[in-house]
């Protein structure tokens, strides 16, 4: 196999592990993380002591790379038959990475001065630096990290429903996960929601990667490497011996 062969099954291969991978370490960073107490003035110091919270961070943070890679390139297995809907979906979905990533690094400042301010005794100073690393100049990327992140998976979800490169339920978990996880936080309360969001979102993204997987290299193959898959092989050239 040649190696303008074998490019389209890696690429296939890349976004659907993106897609699984992206899923899986989010789903542990965010169960690592200890959750938001209800008195707000109590989250420096249950930060501080937390033992996890440093990996579920870290965590969150690289699956904003594997996150990109696999929702683009879903987004882009989608345009092929919805070139719209799949082109907005990618860019929304890159520019939600790019802000839950500079977001996260927000949140490693804040767990460094939770750290220090419980070991010096300031905890006013942690208060102070929770509030400047979790709001103020940090606004944009979180605005940017949930409404690209929304935005761009709504769109692919479309883009899949009308483009049919992956099963209906795919498309339909993809948008249930996102009411979820997105949306469901701001009316309700409970521990139920954090795990439905999980698990809806483990079923669609390993549901779209299957889909990747089974679907074919079409989307996975350029021009160029579709051209050289046409051209004829030394072997099949007439030659004076044969002719």
């Amino acid at each position: 196999m040649s190696t303008s062969s074998a490019l389209p099954s890696v690429r296939r291969a890349l976004v659907a592990g993106s897609l699984v991978v992206a899923i899986a370490t989010a789903v542990v960073g965010i169960l690592l993380h200890p959750a938001f107490p209800e008195e707000p003035s109590e989250y420096v110091e249950l930060l501080a002591g937390s033992a996890t919270a440093a990996i579920g961070l870290q965590l969150f943070l690289w699956s904003q790379v594997f996150w990109a890679v696999g929702l683009i390139g879903l987004a882009h297995a989608a345009s092929h038959r919805s070139p719209v809907l799949g082109t907005l979906g990618a860019l929304f979905s890159g520019l939600g990475a790019f802000g839950h990533a500079a977001f996260g690094g927000a949140s490693l400042v804040t767990l460094g001065m939770a750290r220090y301010a419980v070991e010096s005794g300031d905890v006013d100073a942690a208060q102070a630096a929770l509030g400047a690393t979790q709001g103020g100049d940090f606004v944009p990327f979180l605005l940017a990290g949930l409404g690209g992140t929304v935005l761009g998976v709504v769109l692919i979800a479309v883009a899949l429903l009308r483009s049919a490169v992956a099963p209906r339920w795919v498309a339909i978990a993809l948008l249930a996960w996102t009411v979820v996880e997105f949306v469901l936080p701001n009316f309700l309360d409970g521990a139920w929601v954090t795990y439905t969001s999980l698990v809806l979102g483990l079923v669609a993204f390993t549901g779209a990667a299957v889909a990747v997987l089974r679907g074919g290299s079409g989307a996975w193959t350029t021009v160029l490497e579709s051209r050289v898959a046409r051209t004829p092989g030394p072997a099949s050239v007439p030659t004076d011996a044969t002719a």
